[in-house]
């Protein structure tokens, strides 16, 4: 399969604004309102700053070792014991961050359109076509994800558009909200947000360009997706003031409730339901399609598609471990606060590892022959 699939800019790109973006219908409005309260758009900035810092780190680091995944560079250059350890973690962080996904999307059809379905059955329902489209592979759903992206974005600006009666620019003061510390601390932690560029690191393999385009590539999905976060917080912060904003489990559902566009045109969050949920399918497809070829790197396998049924099945068990939504939301909290250790942390201590001892391919082939 590494030798068919090969990517463009277009679908490389599409795949990971859809994986990052896909959180802008869950709860992540809300969350970045608790961190920085009416300057909430401030915290995206800062969020955006370090996260381009980053990934230009990281993109040098897959520029030393070219048409490699960040799992094989792992092991190139932490050796293979302590390289096994670092790609075992991001494994385990990328099981718990699917599962919690599976689990927020269902509790969010629960809060929106099925409230008396039991969540195991909508969780069910969500992995089995997970598996399947896992299993047609990434071509499919980097196709997928460049078809639906467009249809997507008109969506959301027509939400945020047609909220324009209710905008308020004064519930957006104080300009520095709780304070600069608050926003410089939670700039920095909650980098998180952004973390899912790193996808794109996983993928290496199966794009058609070398290490220079996917570093644009990686920039301009960043900066495009931070332009809808800020217009969705802004819009969020515009229409519910601070501090009720922090009460709304699912936040880009209550602003299409909110829409009103006359008699005979209500109603406008069914169409909202039908648009989030095909996103979320493919988030959470693109999600065990990642930690899938870390299993399969990790163990040196041939293929990855058997480890697929193990892999939901373990994916469904633990996004039924917590015991309420209440619970699960804590737990997404907990992991954009932390989650940079593994996604971004990690991958930076290696490319430290790798320039101080001078290994890459690249230097290696500048090296004289003994």
């Amino acid at each position: 399969m590494n030798n068919i699939v090969k990517l463009g800019y277009s679908e490389a790109a599409a795949m990971t604004i859809v994986f990052l973006g896909t959180k802008v219908f869950l709860g992540y409005p809300r969350t970045i309102v608790q961190f920085g309260s009416t300057t909430a758009w401030l915290v995206i900035l800062i969020n955006l700053s370090v996260a381009v810092v980053v990934w230009l780190v990281i993109s040098s680091l897959l520029g030393r070792y070219p048409g490699k995944s960040i799992m094989t560079i792992n092991e190139l250059v932490l050796g293979p014991v302590l390289g096994l350890g670092a790609n075992v973690l991001i494994f385990f962080y990328a099981t718990v961050d699917n599962s919690i996904h599976l689990r927020l999307f269902s509790e969010a059809v629960i809060l929106t359109a099925l409230p008396q379905a039991p969540i195991s059955s909508l969780a069910f329902l969500f992995i089995i076509p997970v598996w399947l489209a896992t299993y047609l592979g990434l071509e499919a759903l980097s196709r997928s994800s460049y078809i639906a992206f467009p249809f997507v974005l008109v969506g959301v600006i027509i939400v945020l558009l047609a909220l324009y009666p209710y905008w308020d620019s004064r519930q957006l003061l104080p300009i520095m909200g709780e304070g600069l510390v608050p926003i410089l601390k939670y700039g920095v932690l909650g980098v998180t947000s952004f973390a899912e560029v790193i996808l794109l690191a996983y993928y290496v393999p199966f794009f058609a360009f070398g290490p220079q385009q996917l570093r644009y590539v990686g920039l301009f999905s960043l900066s495009f997706i931070a332009v809808i976060f800020l217009m969705v917080v802004i819009t969020y912060l515009m229409v519910f003031p601070f501090p009720s904003a922090m009460e709304t489990l699912a936040p880009f559902y209550q602003l299409s409730r909110t829409i009103f566009l006359g008699r005979y045109f209500q109603r406008v969050e069914a169409l909202f339901v039908l648009f989030w949920t095909f996103i979320a399918f493919l988030r959470l497809a693109l999600g065990v399609l990642v930690s899938a070829i870390i299993l399969q790197d990790t163990l040196k396998l041939p293929y990855y598609r058997p480890l697929l049924p193990a892999l939901c099945i373990l994916i469904f068990s633990v996004a039924l471990t917590p015991i309420s939504l209440i619970q699960a939301v804590d737990i997404e909290k907990i992991r954009i606060i932390t989650g940079w250790l593994f996604t971004m942390a990690l991958p930076c201590g290696v490319w430290l590892v790798a320039l101080l001892r001078g290994k890459g391919e690249k230097s290696d082939k500048n090296k004289p022959n003994a």
